[in-house]
């Protein structure tokens, strides 16, 4: 089938979930002999939408790459005034749109191609319903729209500019029931064809585990976060925590490494290591060295990295807040979740005093993931809907 699909950013060099999500997509559909098509901007910051990559048109794992160029930069405190009053509430929707154009990434040369170009496409795959290009572009696409909404229970989901998005595709592909449940209860849009799916999850490679800790001097316990270091991924309260509990005796010598782009300041703290952005071999290596991963953030449609540290065989710990993360270990038993200080406190000493009952969460959360999130079947769910959109039938 000829595909496309629309998205923010796209590159070796993006740390984003939802990017992550459609890469791995992309490329696993063209590895079966789908002509993929990517659309998508020469940005590679999310915050200011700078341009970064060369527009126009190559080639990356089979995939045909079309870079479109940014068109207005964003603000970060100027769009914040905007963002603040959207959030309220009650805005008109011109007002909306303009706080959408803000937020971008504004890239209309994109949409124009879209529009120039929809007949070339037997079905268009728009990931996360957020951004400029999914917002503008699927309820003009729609007869041959599929969503990967990647949404969480934040201040925009109720935002009526995005109605259009969810009513308006052939099909919406939800990372997970939760995720599901709540866009229906926030939009009402349950008649929607849907399908839950989430993706396919390629185990880390093995090895590599002592060579990155005595690469880095890490001796004894540490925990890993893997992802952009945000404050919109929790990472300012997991600081505090961490702070907080190394400052007992019985925990100073934990540690926590920082796998990922960094989008706000560090406390200073010697049990704090800052890898920044590495490469494939490294993030495996740091998964199969880690006591456990820790992922802070309450919003969450999936949480690739999740599901990459139970496929390493390491126990998770995660912030209760987000549903999809709390009932991810309170169905498979992969870890443990906290809502508060002394939850993650109680979390930690757990698995640090029991060394067995973690390495048991660290097998539960494999056994899982390989018995879930295989490709075959995750490509077999998308070939049969991609193919109902194609031939104009409904998706059942």
């Amino acid at each position: 089938m000829r595909l496309a699909m629309v998205v923010q950013r796209y590159g070796d060099e993006v740390d984003g979930g939802a990017e992550a999500h459609c890469r791995s997509m992309a490329t696993h559909l063209a590895a079966r002999g789908h002509q993929v098509s990517v659309l998508t901007t020469t940005a590679r910051d999310y915050l200011t939408w700078a341009n970064h990559y060369q527009p126009g048109e190559s080639e990356q794992e089979g995939v045909r790459l079309l870079r479109f160029p940014v068109a207005r930069r964003r603000w970060v405190r100027p769009f914040n005034i905007w963002a603040r009053k959207v959030y309220r509430g009650g805005q008109p929707i011109d007002v909306q749109w303009r706080w959408l154009l803000r937020q971008g990434p504004y890239a209309p040369a994109l949409i124009d191609h879209l529009l120039a170009h929809e007949d070339d496409f037997q079905a268009i795959i728009f990931y996360t319903y957020l951004y400029f290009p999914t917002a503008a572009g699927l309820p003009l696409a729609s007869r041959r729209a599929l969503l990967v909404p990647t949404a969480h229970d934040d201040p925009t989901l109720p935002l009526p500019v995005f109605r259009p998005v969810f009513h308006s595709p052939r099909c919406i592909i939800y990372n997970s029931e939760a995720e599901r449940d709540l866009v229906w209860r926030v939009t009402g849009n349950s008649w929607v064809p849907s399908r839950v799916v989430a993706l396919g999850i390629d185990p880390p490679a093995a090895g590599g585990g002592a060579e990155f800790r005595a690469r880095h001097g890490l001796e004894g316990d540490f925990l890993l976060y893997l992802g952009r270091v945000d404050v919109m991924k929790g990472c300012r309260e997991m600081f505090d925590y961490f702070t907080r509990l190394t400052s007992e005796p019985a925990h100073k010598d934990l540690k926590l490494v920082l796998v990922g782009r960094r989008h706000m300041e560090l406390p200073s703290h010697p049990g704090i290591l800052s890898l920044g952005f590495v490469d494939q071999a490294e993030r495996d290596a740091a998964l199969e060295a880690a006591t456990a991963l820790v992922m802070p953030s309450p919003y969450e449609s999936l949480s690739m990295v999740t599901l990459e540290a139970s496929a390493a065989g390491r126990p998770v710990v995660v912030n209760s807040q987000c549903d999809v993360l709390a009932r991810y270990v309170e169905r498979t038993g992969a870890g443990l979740a906290y809502h508060d200080y002394e939850g993650f406190r109680a979390a930690l000493e757990r698995l640090r005093s029991r060394p067995g009952e973690a390495a048991a969460m660290g097998e539960k959360g494999a056994a899982f993931v390989a018995g879930q999130f295989g490709w075959e079947p995750v490509l077999k769910v998308y070939e049969e809907v991609l193919a109902s959109v194609a031939a104009g039938v409904p998706v059942s």
